[in-house]
């Protein structure tokens, strides 16, 4: 395939620098002046990328587009010849256009990549490319690739080429974008989009990086810690099926970096064959908070995490179990309520990388020194809840995570019927107090089901098809209402216990419709079965520290206790 070099004196940024030649026969034919190829025919260019050659208006057209440097061989006929700008052949009628002469590792990397058919092989190693090449330079960058049938004269090239581009931008199979705030007030934004189809106007790959404001060399390397990550990121949502992986772009020095945004968005067609987002994901992230949003035709998945109560958080093994315990309550209800498999697999997914990678109440507690009346941050300062305390508490910051489906009628003989899934979980902490002597903390977790749905007489596993033949109406028509919430309220005065009380409840609600040849033949409602829990941990805390403090009671003793209590303050007690 042999390679055609474009250029975007609107917007072309970067930072090498090509030479543009041409010579033309006497047999030559005039390149129309809409295809912005007569100035190059008429005279050998020379052209720094980053300061894109001015380019006269076409009293045809506009030329500001594209700028073509060198033609297949298809077109020796018309004795137009041009200076080599890679090493491509000629393959299957198709030549490849590049915006800019292909002379970066990036370009190495979109090269290789816009051969490939899958989408994660597209994107493969591009992100991290694009990151080191940004805190490598601190420039802005701009490169396109397209393959297009081949073309018999400069005008048509030009034409094709144009087209190409703008498809790819436009209407992308797929595109990522990363933003980056520093500290210092830049701003780094990377966009890449594909289009892997080999649609009418041609397939290819569009990356930018846009620099606004200047980097300081931290802030480059601060930069690069995010390349693997991002790679990270982008392939494990273009996968089959697609999962997330963010806790690359997780880990970022929020001394230097300010705010990290990740969106990405995947394209395809329905069954009538219109296009539609299959897959789109935002994800933000500060020192403060966390915020993911992702779509797909099958549902929304939304989670925000807030992380300015680090002095609250677990050890890695106690998120560790928190996770896992949260993660059995979703497939749970995701069961009960009959959710789609493929959208709580992404619900869980986000729940694990959210709650990944943000640390732990660092240092020893039973060593940093804190006297009762010292004065200290009970949201941050470490050493400021005791291990005690940590063992009543989930370990994980506070969030509110949901999943929504799309609301569906799908028995087109009762509408009314829709099938819906709706799970929300939440955890909130109060804290109150200024020292640890004297320190309060009620921490609230919620969760709520609603769901209903279709599901054949034959059992949940059997396929259900309805349409509107009587024949086919044969099935449960169910609904599902459940909630449940926990709560732990501790308290100290003078560094004595004076609360350790847990409070949970529980409701479950289910309504079933049987219908047989589209008549009801059942209507059952089992009533609402409510359940209350609480106990008083406060004897047993009080015991505790009597015995800790008499040297009578073994670590190993001690750990057991603890791991009891955060497995009752965890555990799946009642329902949701």
């Amino acid at each position: 395939m042999s390679a055609v070099s474009l250029s975007s004196p609107a917007a072309a940024l970067g930072t090498q620098s090509a030479s543009i030649k041409a010579s033309t026969a006497s047999k030559t034919a005039p390149a129309p002046a809409s295809s912005g190829v007569a100035a190059a025919v008429a005279t050998a260019t020379r052209f720094t990328a980053s300061v894109p050659p001015a380019i006269a208006p076409s009293a045809t057209g506009d030329t500001r587009f594209l700028h073509v440097t060198q033609y297949p061989a298809s077109l020796e006929a018309v004795d137009v010849t041009y200076e080599a700008l890679a090493n491509l052949q000629t393959r299957n009628g198709q030549m490849q256009v590049w915006e800019q002469a292909p002379t970066t590792a990036v370009d190495q990397i979109i090269g290789r990549n816009a051969s490939a058919t899958t989408e994660k092989a597209r994107f493969a190693g591009l992100g991290s490319a694009l990151l080191e090449q940004v805190a490598s330079t601190g420039a802005s960058y701009r490169q396109t690739i397209v393959n297009v049938g081949a073309a018999y004269s400069p005008g048509k090239i030009q034409g094709k080429a144009t087209d190409a581009l703008w498809a790819i931008q436009s209407r992308p199979s797929a595109s990522a974008e990363l933003t980056i705030k520093t500290q210092s007030g830049a701003t780094v934004r990377i966009s890449i989009a594909d289009q892997r189809e080999p649609i009418g106007t041609g397939s290819g790959i569009a990356v930018q990086i846009d620099v606004e404001g200047d980097l300081t060399p931290q802030e480059k390397q601060a930069l690069q810690s995010l390349a693997k990550g991002f790679d990270q990121a982008i392939e494990s949502l273009t996968g089959e099926p697609p999962t997330l992986d963010l806790e690359g772009l997780s880990k970022f020095d929020t001394q230097l970096l300010g705010k990290v945004e990740f969106k990405t968005s995947l394209y395809g067609v329905d069954e009538n064959g219109s296009r539609i987002q299959k897959l789109g994901v935002r994800y933000t992230a500060d020192a403060s908070n966390r915020e993911i949003e992702i779509k797909t035709p099958q549902g929304t998945v939304a989670m925000k995490t807030d992380l300015r109560q680090s002095a609250l958080w677990g050890t890695a093994d106690q998120k560790a179990y928190a996770v896992q315990q949260y993660l059995g309550r979703i497939d749970k209800a995701a069961q009960r309520g009959n959710a789609d498999a493929d959208l709580v697999e992404l619900f869980k997914s986000s729940f694990t990388a959210m709650n990944g990678s943000y640390g732990s109440a660092a240092g020893n507690r039973a060593t940093t020194g804190l006297g009762p009346a010292q004065s200290v941050d009970l949201n941050r300062d470490a050493g400021a809840f005791s291990e005690e305390d940590q063992s009543l508490l989930t370990g994980l910051a506070d969030f509110n995570a949901s999943i929504t489906a799309t609301r569906r009628a799908s028995n087109p003989r009762r509408l009314k019927e829709v099938d819906s899934f709706e799970y929300t979980l939440n955890q909130s902490t109060q804290v109150s107090g200024t020292s640890p002597g004297n320190r309060a903390v009620t921490q609230t977790q919620t969760a709520r089901l609603l769901a209903s749905f279709h599901q054949s007489l034959d059992g949940p596993s059997a396929k259900l098809k309805l349409t509107s033949d009587s024949a086919t109406q044969n099935y449960y028509y169910k609904k599902v209402e459940d909630s449940s919430s926990t709560q732990v309220e501790l308290a100290y005065e003078k560094d004595e216990p004076v609360r350790a009380l847990v409070t949970q409840t529980a409701s479950q609600s289910l309504q079933s419709l049987k219908v047989e040849n589209n008549r009801i033949t059942e209507n059952t409602a089992d009533p609402a079965r409510q359940q209350s829990k609480q106990t008083d941990l406060l004897p047993l805390l009080k015991e505790l520290k009597r015995q800790q403090e008499a040297n009578a009671l073994a670590d190993d003793e001690k750990q057991k206790t603890l791991r009891e209590w955060n497995g009752m303050v965890l555990g799946d007690w009642g329902t949701a």
